[in-house]
């Protein structure tokens, strides 16, 4: 499952980390819907970069919106499979698979809070520079953790490459 070379860290870092995302997603979300009425928004940047309090009852670009029991399920679902592969590591975890896993972990559980309690997902972040759709610090770790998994994926050599250790022969 691991590379040679691969340095790995114990596996419970990765539920820390997972926990310290979705902490700071929630805190975020707790400020933002505190401080700002629905819609509402603090120019960080004028015409760049705001924060804009929305509710977001579907997933990335609005899609499946009012679909809540789906989207629960398909975040626990994606929490299990996270789990499933910690788990087939053991206790220990090669390090950017460590961080991949628990980002997007923290970020579905994030979301899921948000999903689970409300019924629609706390949004904020708000890139007008390239009219991006509005998102948060779940949706963000989740696709850093994505990127980074690609990246472990792309840059690991298949265990068919690496050569076969060499068997010595015996005189005759």
């Amino acid at each position: 499952m691991t590379a040679a070379n691969d340095k790995t860290v114990p596996a419970a870092l990765l539920y820390a980390i997972a926990i310290a995302v979705a902490l700071l997603d929630q805190a975020v979300k707790a400020w933002v819907s505190a401080r700002l009425p629905l819609g509402g928004t603090i120019a960080v940047i004028p015409d760049v970069f705001h924060l804009t309090y929305v509710q977001n009852k579907g997933m990335a670009f609005s899609l499946l919106s009012g679909q809540r029991l789906f989207l629960v399920a398909a975040a626990i679902l994606v929490i299990g499979g996270i789990i499933w592969v910690q788990r087939r590591y053991g206790s220990r975890v090669p390090t950017l698979a460590c961080w991949s896993l628990a980002l997007a972990l923290g970020g579905a559980l994030g979301n899921l809070l948000d999903r689970a309690r409300l019924g629609y997902v706390v949004d904020m972040f708000d890139a007008r520079i390239i009219r991006f759709p509005i998102f948060n610090v779940a949706d963000t770790a989740i696709t850093f953790g994505v990127i980074l998994l690609a990246w472990r994926v792309a840059t690991t050599p298949s265990p068919e490459s690496e050569p076969a250790p060499s068997v010595p022969q015996e005189a005759a």
